[in-house]
């Protein structure tokens, strides 16, 4: 078989330069963009072998209710599936990469306060859906039968699944009722 180099030298150029004088990486980032993205991310990925970033995602995932199989740090097929499910349900282009504007949207709620060190901050939660008009009883932390009650509320009234449960679209309708008091609270 024969290859046709017409008019393509320039190009041929181009990435023997770049990988002679920036290296595999260069090269990787030209031709795979969200993968040189989620290597920057969380790192080199060694198949079978744990992730502290990649164990991280895996634990917002299924916060926010995604299932991302078992908490392990690997990179499987069901992160891989869960990452995708997010991406569409967030608007984002489902390359099941771990992209930085994945990243983004998954760790929006740890910037505000909701997650914190890889848990839901249950007591802004309850302190939240009474700013938003839904009694969530006493405001300790704890979700017991009045704060799953108000979360149902609080979802029907905002059209969202009720199913009372405290996802990422929940988490995202209850952020708006966020105050500077409440998130140092």
């Amino acid at each position: 078989m024969k290859v046709d180099l017409k008019g393509k030298p320039l190009i041929l150029a181009c990435l023997l330069s770049c990988f002679f004088f920036s290296g595999c990486d260069a090269l990787y980032r030209l031709l795979d963009k969200e993968g040189a993205e989620e290597k920057a991310l969380v790192g080199d990925i060694i198949p079978f072998e744990s992730n502290t970033t990649v164990e991280e995602i895996q634990s917002l995932l299924y916060l926010y209710g995604y299932n991302a199989g078992k908490i392990d740090g690997i990179l499987g097929l069901r992160t891989r599936n869960a990452i995708e499910k997010f991406q569409k349900d967030n608007g984002l282009e489902p390359t099941r990469f771990a992209d930085q504007g994945t990243w983004e949207k998954l760790s929006v709620f740890k910037e505000n306060g909701l997650v914190v060190e890889g848990q839901l901050n249950a007591r802004l939660v309850q302190s939240l859906l009474k700013e938003a008009g839904f009694d969530p009883g006493k405001i300790d932390g704890k979700i017991g039968a009045k704060t799953k009650e108000a979360v149902r509320a609080f979802q029907k009234a905002h059209k969202l699944k009720v199913d009372g449960k405290i996802g990422y679209q929940t988490l995202s309708q209850l952020a708006l009722f966020l105050t500077e008091e409440l998130q140092s609270d």
